[in-house]
């Protein structure tokens, strides 16, 4: 069991909005370097003009059409280990908002992207300080696409698009913190097994033959994913067994 010190924790009661930013990442690590971050502290903006992806990738969003934010979360609790937990958690958060805002067949792409189909929804990107055996603080930066109609990327659809109808995002935003809320409690009394085994359920190509890309040797192969391990990393059957592999080592092929 995990001990919570801090059972009264309100995600995103203390909040700093911005017209317009970079990266919210970069602003709550900006103030976290100033001392000026409190545990729970929302960074949020209308329009983010340089918001990063997983592996170095910018987010694509149009002024006021998402939410594009982040939450500086301090999880002392955590021991580094269990880190992934903390993206099970946020992706879970997602995907239950989602379906609670009328979207269905949403799943997570592994470890963090949110899909609907083939078609990515909302991305993650999670970034910890650690100290000695335990986290010492986290910025989770959540871009989700909620009112935007047109993308550089076919591969990138919004809620909008999905359902035909028009979202008032702090609307969503209250959903999705909600969400979090409760999952981040959970994480903070529980033992995180039912947790993965709900991310599992919604995970991408979950028991499915698929091609995928070895990223270390270049190579495709055929297989089908079996689950994640206690660090989070992939596991994929193949000719020759179960074979595990960390992030950027493995690439989908659609």
């Amino acid at each position: 069991m995990y001990k919570d010190p801090n059972q009264s924790l309100f995600i995103g009661q203390e909040q700093v909005i911005l017209p317009s930013c970079h990266s919210t990442n970069q602003v709550a690590a900006d103030l976290m370097a100033e001392g000026k971050a409190k545990d729970g502290l929302l960074v949020i903006t209308n329009d983010q003009t340089a918001g990063k992806g997983q592996r170095g990738n910018s987010w694509e969003s149009q002024p006021f059409q998402n939410l594009t934010f982040s939450l500086v979360l301090k999880p002392k609790f955590l021991p580094i280990q269990h880190q992934f937990d903390l993206t099970v958690i946020t992706s879970l958060a997602l995907v239950q908002s989602l379906e609670k805002l009328g979207l269905s067949e949403v799943s997570i792409k592994w470890p963090n992207d949110i899909f609907l189909d083939s078609r990515k929804l909302a991305g993650i990107l999670i970034e910890n300080t650690l100290r000695a055996d335990l986290l010492e603080s986290t910025i989770i930066g959540i871009g989700l696409n909620v009112n935007q109609s047109k993308f550089k990327t076919p591969a990138a659809t919004s809620m909008r698009l999905e359902t035909g109808q028009l979202f008032i995002l702090d609307e969503v935003l209250a959903v999705l913190l909600s969400e979090f809320q409760h999952l981040y409690q959970e994480l903070q009394s529980e033992t995180s097994q039912h947790l993965r085994q709900r991310y599992l359920r919604y995970l991408h190509w979950m028991g499915q033959e698929h091609m995928f890309i070895n990223n270390r040797t270049k190579t495709p192969f055929k297989g089908s994913i079996q689950g994640i391990d206690e660090y989070g990393k992939l596991q994929i059957a193949k000719d020759n067994g179960i074979v595990t592999f960390d992030f950027k080592e493995v690439a989908f092929l659609e």
